[in-house]
C-alpha cells in the first residue's frame, strides 16, 4: 500500500466532529452498557461508550465503532456516574472508566461526568487514542482541573506507515497522540502510553520507545506494549484486510 502520500485516508479530527453528531446531544452521550467489570489496572469497572474517530481493522469492539446510529443510547453525566459507583461498590474497585471507544468524544458530557468523579473517591481512566487531544492543546488544559483523572493514550502501530495501514487513517495524524502525550504532560495531567506492537518487528518497537522517551524520558517507565487478542471478530476483520499479526494472544 501507498503511504507516501500524507493525504491518503480518512481524517480523524473530521471523522470525530462527524460522530459527535450521531453519539452526542448536548450533555449526554451514548453508551451501549454503563458498567462491567475488567481486569484491567488490577479490576476496574467501565462504561462502553459508543463512537470512534479511528476505524482499527483489529478493534474488537465492534457495533459502537462501527455502527453508532444504530448502538446504545443516550445517558447523561450522572446516570453513568451513578452506574459506574454502584458497581464499583459491589466489586469494591476505586477505579472506574469508559472504553471501548474514543473517551474524548462530547466534551461536555465528560467534563459534567469528570466533575462528579472528582466528587468521589474514585480515580476515572480516559481512554483516548489522542487524535483531538494532539490537535487542540486547549483540551489538555481544561483536563488539567480534574484531580481524580488519569489519562491513558493509545498509539496505533509504532510508526506512520504501519498507523496508516492499521487504521486506513491518514499517515500524517500519527503524530497526534505523540502531540497528545506533550500536551498532557505540559499541563501536568496524570497521563502514561500504551503502543499496539502485534504487527509491529523489534526495530519499530524499539524506534517508537526513543520517539516516547524524546517527549519525557519517564514516559517509559509506565509505557504499556499492546497485544490484540484474536476474538472470532477480530480475526474475521483481519482476515478481511489481510493483515496478520506478528504477536498475539488468543481469547
Amino acid at each position: 500500500m501507498d503511504t507516501r502520500g500524507k493525504s491518503t485516508g480518512y481524517d480523524p479530527i473530521a471523522l470525530a466532529a462527524a460522530t459527535e453528531k450521531v453519539v452526542v446531544a448536548g450533555n449526554r452521550r451514548k453508551y451501549a452498557n454503563l458498567a462491567r467489570p475488567l481486569r484491567f489496572y488490577g479490576g476496574t469497572v467501565s462504561a462502553t461508550e459508543v463512537g470512534c474517530n479511528l476505524r482499527c481493522h483489529y478493534c474488537f469492539s465492534d457495533r459502537p465503532v462501527r455502527k453508532p446510529g444504530s448502538t446504545g443510547r443516550f445517558y447523561s453525566p450522572q446516570e453513568v456516574f451513578d452506574a459506574l459507583d454502584k458497581s464499583a461498590k459491589k466489586y469494591g474497585y476505586k477505579l472506574i472508566s469508559a472504553s471501548a471507544s474514543e473517551g474524548t468524544l462530547g466534551k461536555e458530557h465528560l467534563f459534567e461526568l469528570l466533575e462528579l468523579v472528582d466528587e468521589s473517591d474514585y480515580i476515572f481512566v480516559l481512554e483516548t487514542n489522542g487524535m483531538t487531544l494532539g490537535h487542540d492543546p486547549e483540551f489538555a488544559q481544561q483536563l488539567a482541573q480534574f484531580r481524580n483523572l488519569h489519562v491513558r493514550v493509545s498509539i496505533k502501530g509504532t510508526n506512520p506507515e504501519e498507523y496508516h495501514t492499521l487504521t486506513g487513517a491518514r499517515a500524517s495524524s500519527y503524530a497526534l497522540p505523540f502531540n497528545a502525550l506533550r500536551n498532557l504532560i505540559d499541563a501536568g495531567v496524570s497521563c502514561n502510553a500504551c503502543v499496539m506492537i502485534s504487527f509491529s518487528d523489534d526495530d519499530g518497537i524499539r524506534a517508537v520507545q526513543e520517539r516516547l522517551a524524546a517527549i519525557h524520558p519517564g514516559i517509559l517507565k509506565s509505557l504499556e506494549l499492546e497485544e490484540i487478542t484474536l476474538f472470532p471478530k477480530v480475526a474475521e476483520h483481519l482476515k478481511k484486510a489481510g493483515l496478520k499479526p506478528t504477536r498475539a494472544r488468543l481469547p
